[in-house]
């Protein structure tokens, strides 16, 4: 307390008041400014619970190991350098994970394995739409949560294992993710553990939230990806909305449209970034398509524009090594499916492309019937531009491969080979989604004044789309519309919705 602020003997301070006590003066008075740290003799549990308060990022500490990070030695651009571990009244990461193990035990005595199992489900179905995560380090990191002590055994330098708390978070994050996306045909006990899962992974994210906002990373902009989907999934758009825009703003603030921000980076790392970037954008579209939400990622969002590459396939690298595994527990080897995933990328950025120049285009015309009381005109050059980028639309996908062209279904349906599902599931993926935006921009071109002397047309053209897009629900297995989840539901009755204009 101040004596300045306290002369009168019953009068107490303002901190004091806030905090419900009388006024001591225990310290000598000492000038205004920041504290001096004078109490080294604290407890370690006293020194996280300052660190915590203050924002201060500790090194992680553990009297009962003498394993030790070697920062220089583990530099992987991934992981923040220096993060607060447990403090007072946290659960640390081992508890959680027996927390789990109590709370699905109704459903197995051994998360291990159930949790591999969710994970063969993933990468099996969702995998092949969602490829963000690296599949050998994910399971070899699971190998070593569940072998190893957590306070000993968190010593390697692999990149799910630098921090056991975004390792417990993303291993739940990608159950819930199958739990909440899959029907029941394929995953029988996903409604029963969905909730389970998504707590857990919301509830230890929440823990190091501020040090791992300050230094996000890819698993960051996934976690936060799938929490988003399962959110979605439960009813909950709003707050979907809201988790996905903490998505958007992390790969914004990483910088992840400028291909120069990847440099630097372990090729794994800076692969899953540039994923976790083009997903993100996509899903910006997709809401903004399909759910009248703003977009918020395209071209004229930064200054620099987006330069980031498309991504590549990484599904041949070797896995990052476990703590105290000298070679690596994971044999499987994922083909890609990078091509699909492109694919899709394409089909939504030149959308895209269209839609926002469509904009444009309304907007200028908007300004001259204001300033004029006639009806606006294209003029020659705002058509041709506007024919090439729906040309450049419409033919994205011809070079697609045979596997991924919609007059395979029926060949590819026949085979029950891991492949072929993922071929199944972005050919299904892909000619919905474009009859939906061929629909859509159909519907746009309406609005302009150069198009709606053509509106006979334009009504058989919507007839055609229709056509085309009820012919793919049917070729396609019921299993490969139910894997997309419910946003794919969405996109095919969106369509269906502005076909039905008789």
């Amino acid at each position: 307390m101040s004596p300045a602020k306290s002369k009168d003997s019953g009068e107490r301070c303002t901190s004091c008041r806030e905090s419900g006590t009388q006024c001591t003066f225990d310290l000598p008075i000492a000038r205004r400014g920041p504290k001096s740290r004078t109490r080294k003799s604290q407890s370690q549990s006293q020194s996280l619970v300052e660190a915590s308060s203050t924002a201060e990022l500790t090194a992680p500490v553990s009297a009962t190991s003498s394993a030790r990070w070697d920062s220089n030695a583990v530099d992987l651009g991934l992981s923040p350098p220096l993060m607060v571990r447990s403090v007072s009244g946290d659960a640390t990461v081992q508890q959680r994970w027996q927390n789990l193990s109590r709370a699905l035990a109704f459903i197995t005595n051994d998360l291990h394995q159930f949790v591999t199992r969710c994970f063969d489900l993933f990468f099996e179905y969702l995998y092949p739409l969602t490829p963000l995560v690296h599949e050998p380090s994910l399971r070899d990191s699971l190998s070593c949560f569940t072998q190893f002590p957590i306070s000993d055994g968190f010593n390697g330098a692999g990149i799910l294992e630098l921090w056991p708390e975004t390792t417990f978070t993303l291993i739940t994050a990608v159950c819930a993710e199958a739990a909440f996306l899959l029907p029941k045909d394929l995953f029988p006990e996903g409604q029963s553990v969905a909730d389970i899962f998504l707590n857990a992974s919301r509830a230890c994210l929440n823990q190091y939230l501020e040090a791992e906002l300050e230094n996000p990373n890819a698993n960051s902009i996934t976690i936060r990806y799938f929490h988003s989907n399962c959110l979605h999934a439960a009813g909950k758009p709003k707050y979907s909305w809201h988790i996905f825009g903490e998505a958007t703003r992390l790969a914004q603030v990483m910088q992840l449209n400028l291909e120069t921000s990847l440099e630097g980076l372990q090729p794994v790392e800076a692969e899953l970034r540039r994923r976790a970037f083009w997903i993100v954008y996509m899903g910006d579209k997709s809401a903004a398509i399909l759910n009248n939400r703003p977009i918020t990622i395209h071209k004229f969002s930064f200054e620099s524009g987006i330069t980031t590459a498309y991504p590549s396939g990484i599904e041949d690298e070797a896995p990052v090594l476990s703590p105290g595994n000298l070679v690596t527990n994971s044999e499987v080897v994922r083909i890609t499916c990078i091509e699909g995933f492109n694919a899709n990328l394409r089909l939504w950025q030149n959308a895209s492309d269209l839609l926002l120049e469509l904009r444009l285009i309304q907007d200028r015309a908007q300004q001259d019937l204001g300033l004029t009381n006639l009806q606006p005109l294209i003029t020659a050059h705002e058509k041709d531009h506007l024919d090439a980028l729906y040309v450049r639309f419409i033919t994205c996908l011809d070079d697609l491969p045979p596997y991924l062209q919609s007059y395979t279904f029926a060949a590819l349906a026949d085979g029950s080979r891991e492949t072929t599902k993922q071929f199944l599931i972005q050919c299904a993926n892909l000619q919905v989604s474009i009859h939906c935006l061929r629909m859509v921009i159909t519907q746009k071109l309406e609005n302009l004044p150069y198009y709606k002397s053509d509106i006979g047309h334009s009504d058989l053209r919507k007839t055609e789309i229709a056509r085309d897009m009820l012919r793919v629900i049917q070729e396609a297995p019921f299993w490969s519309l139910q894997v997309n989840g419910e946003p794919y539901v969405n996109t095919a009755h969106r369509g269906e919705s502005i076909g039905n204009y008789t």
